[in-house]
């Protein structure tokens, strides 16, 4: 069981890398050719045929032959991507990775940000915020780290109340559970 989940823990973090990789050779692509937005648009449509389980199988199944697959990505993608993103498909086709789209577009959009000088923040509430709120805590969190932020949001009911918010590689826990919690170590520790 060990053995497994190490493996299972290579093959996340070799695949990360890899979809890296891709995300950065794409990128030198696109700003030569000054296709950036062209690539952003094709990675997010090629990002969610990944939501298709039946598309993923077949395009990473060593079973099927790569005429096969390649014959079915063009015709799937034919006028809904670029060229060279349909490449990109089959490419990753032939090596059993279509199911990496998605950390590609993640990676290649961090490049994207880098390059215009935006970060990256995700900030998880205990509720939907409402538009007033989610401008508040985003204007808050540019002050700290002085960058214009892209920010995703989304709701975790365990958090409590407050907020946790994750921007770049900094953490800012605002949470009412890690009060709670640091309020209940304060008390074991004193008595």
């Amino acid at each position: 069981m060990f053995l497994k989940r190490a493996r299972l823990a290579v093959i996340k973090v070799a695949r990360s890398i890899s979809a890296r990789r891709y995300a950065q050779a794409i990128y030198q692509l696109a700003l030569e050719k000054d296709h950036l937005e062209n690539w952003i648009e094709d990675l997010s449509v090629l990002a969610a045929s990944v939501s298709d389980e039946l598309f993923v199988s077949f395009a990473d199944s060593p079973k099927v032959e790569t005429d096969q697959k390649t014959a079915v990505i063009k015709e799937a993608f034919e006028g809904t991507v670029s060229d060279l993103a349909m490449n990109l498909v089959c490419l990753l086709a032939t090596r059993s990775s279509v199911s990496s789209l998605p950390a590609i577009a993640d990676s290649f959009q961090e490049l994207v940000d880098v390059e215009k000088g935006l970060v990256r923040a995700e900030i998880t509430s205990a509720i939907t915020l409402s538009d007033d709120q989610r401008t508040s805590i985003t204007t808050a969190l540019a002050n700290i780290v002085g960058k214009e932020l892209t920010v995703t949001t989304r709701v975790d009911e365990s958090i409590v109340g407050g907020f946790v918010a994750k921007v770049g590689d900094r953490l800012i826990d605002g949470s009412l559970k890690t009060r709670l919690e640091d309020m209940k170590r304060e008390l074991v520790r004193g008595t």
